[in-house]
């Protein structure tokens, strides 16, 4: 065999063998140990009964949840209830997410801000206050959408593949502020959606308003119904056409708060004889009445309850002149020009 024959063969080897450890080591997904990959909650959403979200040294910075039978409430927020699907929200996070280990020594808490003290605490409880989760958040990760956690009695630190930070609107907050409720509040003050609306009645100090929705026949034998708003009372003086009905048939019907209030305030605001109300009828039979307070500041907000419920709303004065000032309005006239 000549020498250039076995040059060749020799670098064909090489070649080859090149190949094979490409294939082993590039080739295929990479498999992380076991201990890279060890993040996963293990819980029954059906067994919790409560929900605590707080840092070690201010609890009463934190949010705090609890299942009644309507639903869940935010217990520090005078028991007013939250929005289910946002709840359902950190049970999904929570048992969906995973994580790869970053430190395993309490030495390095301090860069992933996960100590005891300073760490981002959710526990959840069951019927009996058993402990069925509890986890430690520290700050948020690189890309905006992980953040790094803890279990306790465990050194080891994730980087999770959630952003509880973000979840809870902890971003770089100082330990003592408050977590914020907004998102989690169900602030809807009306018990009937516009669409369902089939009448509804404005008290106001001087007049009542009544509205109905009726259906009108078709002209055409082959045309399906229609249906209209209509003013009932009064008969006389201000009389709204159909499509200022609609308008006011939208702001009641989406009737919504912009934060809640002890009810302990409330009193002494007008409320136990209201001089503004609104009774809504849905379609089916059921009614609700929504009364509102007098003003209870020089920003003109005011309360408002749902007969029938605990709970107390704040409303602004925008959201108040929407229902009973504007819809009433008369058109101003157009400015001459001037010098006629």
């Amino acid at each position: 065999m000549s020498k250039k024959t076995m040059t060749i063969l020799f670098a064909v080897f090489v070649a080859l063998v090149g190949i094979f450890f490409i294939q082993k080591y590039f080739g295929q997904p990479s498999r992380k140990p076991a201990s890279l990959s060890e993040l996963k909650l293990e819980f029954d959403p059906q067994a919790v009964q409560y929900i605590q979200v707080f840092k070690q040294d201010y609890p009463d910075s934190g949010i705090y949840f609890a299942r009644r039978d309507t639903g869940w409430v935010i217990v520090n927020e005078h028991n007013t209830a939250a929005k289910k699907e946002e709840v359902q929200k950190i049970f999904d996070d929570l048992q969906a997410v995973t994580g790869t280990v970053r430190g395993e020594s309490e030495d390095l808490y301090g860069d992933f801000e996960i100590g005891e003290s300073n760490a981002l605490q959710i526990k959840f409880l069951g019927a009996d206050n058993s402990l069925l989760l509890h986890i430690y958040v520290g700050k948020g990760g690189p890309d905006g959408h992980t953040c790094f956690v803890r279990l306790p009695a465990s050194p080891r630190v994730f980087l999770a593949n959630q952003n509880f930070i973000s979840r809870f609107a902890a971003w770089a907050a100082p330990p003592e502020k408050r977590l914020p409720t907004d998102r989690w509040l169900n602030l809807r003050v009306s018990p009937v959606k516009s669409q369902d609306l089939a009448a509804f009645k404005l008290h106001t100090p001087k007049v009542d308003y009544e509205f109905v929705q009726e259906t009108v026949p078709p002209v055409d034998s082959g045309a399906a119904p229609t249906k209209i708003w209509k003013q009932v009372s009064p008969t006389k003086g201000d009389i709204l056409e159909e499509n200022k009905i609609k308008s006011l048939q939208s702001a009641v019907g989406n009737l919504n708060a912009q934060g809640v209030a002890n009810p302990d305030y409330a009193t002494g605001f007008g409320l136990e004889k209201p001089q503004y109300s609104v009774t809504v009828n849905d379609t089916i039979g059921n009614s609700g009445l929504v009364v509102f307070s007098d003003k209870i500041d020089t920003l003109e907000q005011r309360y408002v309850l749902l007969k029938g419920q605990p709970t107390v709303y704040r409303i602004n004065k925008g959201v108040f002149e929407r229902i009973f000032v504007t819809p009433f309005e008369k058109p101003k006239e157009p400015k001459k020009p001037a010098g006629k």
